[in-house]
């Protein structure tokens, strides 16, 4: 028993358990970063590279909110922590401290106050308005080439509809999927979105794209595929108990690709058009 406490006193003991500790913490560190390079696996400690065109603007937002708040949460740290070693109870000084209604204090917490609202505040909502204004509402029309969609929301499944060769919804060859969308590469794809029972939200997280799909209204989003390959949409808003099955996948295809995919696909569907099926005819006027 004394050995082992002699053993516990030692500062050479002390560090070996120190590095072993450190070493056991970066070990799983490391090998998820050696998993990640081997497989190609996403990654799981942030979101995946943006794979439109205006993503790059959120990403670039959330890294600057993350600094400041990162710097703000230091700081307020090192202003709390200060006055706790400096007022604190300790041999030849008493414990001391006052309400803060000093002059200087108040003085002080305006000057914080403003300081932070002009900094956090302020700074990030121009940002944010700015993106917005420049990505996210800036909708491409039909003039400027863009890729027409119709989601149809409905628990707990996506219902997409695009227009086919002719370019008119609502007729034999309008391409109608369910949980799976093709778009092409390097074109707009505009949504017209509503919702046949309750409130859903189609969120395509690699797009940087979230819009609600609201029962009685027709909302409208859009986003620019810069990558192909194959992404995963989801539903954002609290649906019903099956909320969490409420997925699909967007496959994003070359201009030359996805030129065959749609003629194909217009070719099936006029194939297997059926006038009967009231379920089907769910297409409306197009709204800008």
């Amino acid at each position: 028993m004394k050995t082992l406490l002699d053993a516990l006193r030692s500062r050479a003991t002390w560090r070996w358990l120190g590095t072993g500790a450190l070493l056991l913490m970066l070990s799983p560190c490391a090998d998820a970063a050696m998993l990640q390079e081997a497989v190609d696996l996403p990654n799981r400690w942030g979101p995946n590279p943006s794979a439109s065109d205006y993503g790059w603007r959120y990403d670039e937002l959330f890294t600057l909110i993350t600094i400041l708040i990162s710097v703000s949460f230091a700081i307020m740290l090192i202003l709390l922590v200060l006055p706790m070693i400096r007022d604190r109870a300790r041999a030849g000084h008493k414990a001391s401290f006052d309400h803060g209604s000093s002059l200087f204090d108040k003085r002080f917490t305006a000057t914080v106050s403003v300081i932070v609202f002009i900094v956090l505040d302020a700074w990030v909502l121009v940002i944010a308005v700015r993106d917005l204004r420049e990505g996210y509402w800036n909708i491409p029309t039909e003039l400027e080439g863009a890729y027409r969609v119709e989601v149809l929301a409905q628990q707990w499944s996506w219902n997409f509809r695009a227009t086919g060769l002719d370019g008119e919804f609502g007729t034999a060859d309008d391409v109608i999927t369910i949980n799976d969308l093709t778009v092409p590469q390097d074109r707009p794809v505009v949504f017209n979105l509503t919702s046949k029972d309750v409130i859903h939200s189609l969120y395509v997280p690699d797009m940087r794209m979230k819009r609600d799909a609201n029962p009685g209204a027709v909302n409208q989003a859009w986003f620019q595929p810069i990558t192909a390959g194959d992404f995963a949409i989801l539903c954002a808003e609290l649906c019903g108990f099956a909320h969490y099955q409420m997925g699909a996948q967007l496959h994003v295809l070359s201009p030359e690709d996805f030129g065959a995919w749609e003629q194909d696909a217009s070719m099936i569907a006029v194939a297997g058009f059926d006038p009967e099926d009231t379920e089907a005819q769910w297409a409306w006027d197009w709204k800008e």
